[in-house]
């Protein structure tokens, strides 16, 4: 989107929309310039300053002509949109800067003639949607391999035959934070990436060395609100903690917590191992007759990109969490609640501090791709398939993996077990309130992770702040 000159048809909207709240300067801010501004743009923040609204709202405001991609299939669900290995039909691999498979032509002596147009032969419809597009946002770009988002260039270059300009001049948005999520590179494709790249990471692909992106982070923290809890959480993002944090941490340590039924508390683990027993073990010692409910799939609809169980086994007592967001039934991602009653293909839930409870119906998902409509000269978005079945999951414990995105009033963290950068932070971040923080097993100094490379990069950034 060349900002300025695309036509905004929904203009009227734009004040609507940053009446969301006019006290986040930098939210407005950035908004107003990537509608204004072709650059490149980085868009962070610390976990709970809104990252997701904020691509919401920027697709709301942005032109027809826009694309969201995201590295899985449950990001990319999410966010509503196409994974990148989809939309660009990328094999998964490595893909090495000097790879000669990559190069936009060949030389006239060389034996090997193959080119970038050679592993990448492009229907007309895909090549004329690379032409169409104008904004791309990329979601939780922290988990996107600097090679991935090289290749990304190429191919945008390569396909609307502009070589010189970073991603063939479509204005790109990468939303994200480095310090909770990053990208997986197996041992032997590092072993052979590292001789071109510095890092693993998004910040390291050539096009960001080359043409750094304006940044703009994200400051309001909406999910906590007590000064000393965020200052903490601050501490272990960076990983800055001294014994004093250490031991207020520990203070929460209590392993033999059980929470009241009504208190909704959820458990955050680090292995699916835990948080799978965990659930089967709290289902089964409820005496209430099981309910199993299918899902209707249709399409194209991968497994590994379900929202829930395709068969879902509840009973009347268990702790669900709802994974949708519905405004009008007054439920959204991560609610948690207790099921009072299933009868007749309805399941109703209580949640804490509701008076009443919500009668819950199925919701369908949508598992989407973007095409060119030739005829009308913009990119839409097709349906390939769809999940339908009730927003539900048990939810006496969760993964921190899982958690990524979601806020919880009551938390039961099981994380001294920490294998991975950020995943203390995130498990922490959760929870709205440190008074409602039980810590299952003590944290350790070694459990808080963070990288190294990820603290350079942002030390050397400079975000755009609002004059």
């Amino acid at each position: 989107m060349t900002a300025k000159n695309s036509s905004h048809s929904h203009d009227s909207s734009v004040s609507d929309l940053l009446q969301l709240d006019q006290e986040n300067q930098e939210f407005n801010f950035a908004l107003e310039f990537i509608l204004n501004h072709p650059q490149p743009v980085f868009i962070t923040g610390k976990a709970g300053t809104g990252k997701t609204t904020f691509l919401k709202q920027l697709r709301k405001l942005a032109g027809p002509n826009t694309i969201v991609l995201a590295p899985t299939g449950v990001a990319a669900i999410n966010a509503g949109g196409q994974t990148i290995h989809s939309y660009f039909k990328i094999k998964p691999g490595i893909f090495p800067p000097n790879d000669k498979r990559l190069r936009f032509e060949a030389e006239m002596m060389d034996e090997d003639r193959t080119t970038i147009y050679d592993h990448f032969k492009y229907y007309k419809n895909q090549i004329d949607k690379i032409k169409a597009t104008e904004l791309l946002i990329i979601d939780e770009i922290s988990m996107v391999r600097c090679d991935l988002l090289d290749l990304v260039d190429k191919l945008l270059r390569y396909y609307r035959n502009n070589y010189y300009v970073p991603f063939g001049g479509v204005q790109v948005v990468l939303i994200g934070d480095p310090f909770q999520l990053s990208p997986i590179a197996e041992h032997e494709h590092w072993e052979i990436l590292k001789m071109s790249y510095e890092t693993e990471f998004f910040f390291s692909a050539h096009v960001i060395k080359e043409h750094p992106p304006v940044t703009f982070e994200l400051q309001k923290i909406y999910r906590q609100t007590d000064p000393h809890f965020i200052q903490l959480l601050n501490r272990i993002r960076v990983n800055q903690v001294n014994q004093e944090d250490l031991e207020l941490l520990n203070s929460k340590y209590n392993p033999h917590f059980t929470p009241p039924q009504d208190e909704n508390y959820i458990i955050l683990a680090t292995h699916n191992r835990i948080v799978n027993q965990t659930n089967s073990e709290k289902l089964e010692q409820l005496t209430t007759p099981l309910h199993q409910f299918e899902a209707v799939v249709e399409g194209t609809f991968p497994e590994n990109i379900y929202p829930t169980e395709s068969v879902l086994k509840l009973k009347e007592g268990a702790q669900v969490m709802f994974i949708k967001n519905n405004n009008a039934s007054n439920y959204f991602n991560g609610k948690i609640g207790i099921i009072t009653k299933i009868e007749d293909e309805t399941i109703w839930v209580k949640c804490d501090g509701d008076q009443n409870e919500i009668v819950v119906a199925k919701e369908i998902w949508v598992n989407m791709r973007y095409k060119y409509n030739a005829r009308k000269g913009r990119i839409e978005e097709e349906e390939i398939g769809s999940f339908v079945q009730y927003p539900l999951r048990l939810a006496w414990a969760i993964t921190v993996h899982k958690s990524q995105g979601l806020t919880f009033e009551k938390v039961i963290a099981d994380i001294g077990g920490s294998f991975a950068d950020g995943q203390v932070y995130v498990a922490l971040s959760r929870c709205t309130n440190f008074n409602h923080l039980v810590l299952k097993s003590p944290i350790p100094p070694r459990a808080i992770r963070v990288n190294k490379e990820v603290i350079d990069f942002f030390n050397n950034l400079t975000p755009l702040q609002p004059s």
